[in-house]
């Protein structure tokens, strides 16, 4: 066994793992009914999905036999989505939850708590001894 085996095992034992995690994410999305559902199983699977496949290929890429300035580059644009994915996709799921919440998409009024409520609702206090108006 030769190391070019090994490294190829090595990063097929990140992109796997990552893929599976991404597609995960990708049925989470079809599968789960609240918009809140929706947002954690996109946002938190997706994100280590990505960075573990990136990880797997930025391993698969050093370890080529003819690593030259191409592949360098290549490494360079890596390295740059793995720091956007970092950014933006927390960022993103934070703006659409604050909008979830402010829309009142969470779903069904029973499921929830007080905190969880949309930031116009107020509840009717109900009095059976008050006059009808």
């Amino acid at each position: 066994m030769n190391w070019a085996m090994l490294f190829d095992a090595i990063s097929l034992l990140f992109i796997l793992p990552g893929s599976f995690m991404v597609f995960s994410a990708a049925v989470g999305a079809v599968r789960f009914g609240s918009t809140l559902a929706r947002v954690h199983a996109i946002t938190k699977p997706q994100t280590t999905g990505l960075l573990l496949m990136f990880v797997g290929t930025i391993i698969r890429l050093v370890s080529s036999p003819s690593f030259s300035v191409h592949e360098r580059g290549d490494l360079g644009i890596l390295v740059l989505l793995v720091l956007f994915a970092l950014m933006t996709n927390p960022v993103t799921a934070q703006r659409l939850g604050r909008v979830a919440r402010r829309e009142g998409l969470y779903g069904s009024e029973d499921q929830l708590t007080r905190n969880d409520r949309p930031a116009a609702y107020h509840p009717r206090r109900v009095n059976p001894d008050a006059p009808a108006d």
